[in-house]
Order: C-alpha cells, then sequence, then structure tokens
C-alpha cells in the first residue's frame, strides 16, 4: 500500500473515511491479531481422534443430547459449510447440539464440536452461531487441545492413556481417567489468552469465507458480555482471557474490519429465520417449563406494548431488549421482525421440539 497523504495540497488522490479507517485498521493489526500458539509436540491425528472419539460418551452423558432433529441438522448444517473454508485437517467434523442451559460452546480432538442449548437460546442470528462454530472449529485446526495436554502430561503419558482405551491396557486405565479429567477442565475453562484469540481470528475467517456477516461476532459477545455481568455466568472463552474481555471485543471488531470482504458484499445473517427454528425450544434449567416463544411483530407494535400484552405490565421490556439483542427498549421493531419471548410451557404441553424442513442457504 503506497503512502497516505494528509495535506490539502498533495496531488495523491483523496481518501475517502472508510479506506482511512481500513488502513488505520491494517496497521493496527499488525499489533492486535494474535500470535499462533507456540509449536510444541503433539499427538498424529489418529491420535487426536482416539481421544475425541472416546470422550464423546462422557460429553453425551453429563450433558444430554437436545431432543430436536430440526436444530441437530441445522448446526451440523452451518457447523460443516465452515469447515469447507478451513485448513485441511483430514478430520471427520461431527456437530452435536447438547441440551445443557449454560452458554457454552467447546471442541474435543479429532474434531469432535458441540454447543448447548444455552448458547443457542442466547444467539439472535444463522451469522452469531456460525462465528461460534467457527471459533470451535479453529481450536480444532490449531490442536489447541491436543498441545496442552502434551505440555502438561507429556506424549508418553498420553500415549499410556489410549494404551488404556486398547484390549490389554488395563494397567495404565488410572493415566485414560487423569487425561480425561483434564480434558474436561481445559475445554470447559478455555485454553488461554493467546489460543482463544487465535481462534477468534480463524472463526472470524472461516465465517466471512462460508458468505456470513462475521461482524456478528462482536454483537454476540457484546451481548453474552452483559448478561455475564447481570448473571454471573460467562461463555468458556472470556473466562479465559479475563479481565480482558472488552479489549477481546475490541480486537474482534478491529479484525473483523481488516479481513471482512469490504462495503457491498452480500453476507448472510438470518437473524428472523434462525429465531424461528427456536420457538418451542425449552429454555433455562431443565424442568423449569419454560420455553421460547417467537412473537412475529405486526405493523405498529411496539416493545413495550409486545411486553405487555405477553406478560401483562412493561416490568420485563429490558429483559426481552437484551434477549433479542436490541440496543434499546424503544427500538423500533419492523413488520415481520421476530421476537423472542421467554413463557411458561401450557400444562401438558411437551418443551419437545419436532422436526421441520431445512431451508436451503443463499
Amino acid at each position: 500500500m503506497g503512502a497516505l497523504h494528509w495535506c490539502a495540497g498533495c496531488s495523491a488522490p483523496s481518501l475517502t473515511r472508510r479506506q482511512v479507517l481500513r488502513a488505520l485498521a491494517a496497521a493496527a493489526a499488525a499489533v492486535l491479531l494474535p500470535r499462533p500458539a507456540r509449536a510444541f509436540p503433539i499427538l498424529g491425528p489418529s491420535q487426536e481422534e482416539e481421544i475425541g472419539r472416546n470422550a464423546h460418551p462422557d460429553i453425551v452423558k453429563r450433558f444430554g443430547v437436545l431432543d430436536s432433529p430440526s436444530l441437530q441438522a441445522f448446526v451440523a448444517r452451518v457447523g460443516q459449510r465452515l469447515v469447507e473454508e478451513a485448513e485441511y485437517t483430514g478430520f471427520e467434523y461431527r456437530f452435536t447440539a447438547l441440551d445443557s442451559p449454560e452458554v457454552n460452546a467447546f471442541a474435543l480432538p479429532g474434531g469432535f464440536i458441540y454447543v448447548t442449548r444455552g448458547l443457542l437460546t442466547g444467539a439472535n442470528s444463522e451469522a452469531e452461531v456460525a462465528t461460534v462454530l467457527g471459533h470451535e472449529i479453529g481450536h480444532v485446526t490449531s490442536h489447541h487441545a491436543a498441545k496442552q495436554l502434551t505440555r502438561a502430561y507429556g506424549l508418553q503419558f498420553l500415549t499410556l492413556g489410549l494404551i488404556a482405551l486398547s484390549p490389554g491396557g488395563r494397567e495404565h486405565a488410572a493415566k485414560w481417567a487423569t487425561l480425561s479429567s483434564e480434558l474436561f477442565r481445559r475445554i470447559l475453562l478455555g485454553y488461554g489468552r493467546e489460543a482463544e484469540l487465535e481462534s477468534d481470528e480463524k472463526g472470524l475467517r472461516y465465517a466471512f469465507r462460508a458468505g456470513y456477516d462475521a461482524r456478528q461476532m462482536v454483537a454476540f459477545f457484546r451481548i453474552l458480555q452483559l448478561k455475564a455481568r447481570l448473571a454471573g455466568v460467562a461463555y468458556h472463552a472470556f473466562d479465559a482471557t479475563h479481565p480482558d474481555t472488552i479489549e477481546r471485543i475490541d480486537r474482534a471488531r478491529v479484525l473483523a474490519e481488516v479481513i471482512g470482504p469490504g462495503a457491498g458484499a452480500e453476507l448472510r445473517v438470518a437473524a428472523d429465520e434462525y429465531k424461528g427454528r427456536l420457538d418451542g425450544l425449552a429454555y433455562g434449567e431443565k424442568g423449569s417449563g419454560r420455553r421460547l416463544h417467537v412473537h412475529t411483530v405486526a405493523a405498529g407494535e411496539t416493545l413495550p406494548a409486545i411486553v405487555h400484552q405477553t406478560y401483562g405490565s412493561d416490568a420485563r421490556v429490558y429483559e426481552v431488549a437484551l434477549l433479542n439483542g436490541l440496543r434499546r427498549e424503544d427500538e423500533p421493531l419492523a413488520p415481520g421482525q421476530r421476537l423472542k419471548l421467554v413463557v411458561e410451557a401450557p400444562p401438558g404441553r411437551s418443551l419437545r421440539l419436532e422436526p421441520g424442513p431445512e431451508k436451503a442457504s443463499p
């Protein structure tokens, strides 16, 4: 890129405000872009897959699988769309939605990726879900779990742990138990600052390449940050960089500006279509009786009016605005726009979602 001319009398072509911002962002990226995690001897691909394959039943037992074929298919479709844009690893990626109210997503070695019901109910667009899945795919392509487990226990210990899973390997079973416990701890708490920042960058790149508006990662992070302050519950990737969440959000914003396709690009967000998929989904703790009802806005309706009609008062306007990622309680609503509302399930009505038709992405 040529030198920038700031004086009024210079002969170089004038720059638009956006060009200046992009140039500044590019310069800042040299400082802000995360450095790849340091190289470290790690397990081979087949060994990573074996760890993930054997830990998968423990994940399912601990959290449970979300009983929604349509949402399972949706998560898998979005995930595979992102995998096509990621570095080749040779792994066969598997995506699973878990029936947990926790706001979380994580990845096992070998391409096993999970997203919780709590995160799905917290998201407000397909693009937001895509950036989260892209972040987790980034952990897999960077081999973060394998690197950290090897660093913590050594390659020989991990190999013995894998031997414990083979016939005749019972004498090493304690090593696999230790390995499994450490794996759970790391995937739930995050892999550390550098690894999370690296996965943020990869997630943004994968999402942009797949045609999604990856800037939605920033919007989602801001909502999660606010919810974490109010409820004291945080997405694991935030815990890993605490107390630098605000800085991390700013980094993601700058990265999105640097690596995005620029003005005029048609990028997929799919907010209303995504919310429609959530209608009837259980909300919060299992058995609480709460579910999501998706309301389609009619002409002239306002958020306070919808809240009053649903709950009998205006007391929950802020809560509903936050749930839907609205910046203001009086933000204008468009006819046909969809809003998530948390309601009590009528007596005897199941919260189970029935399979729905899959819509093809443009």
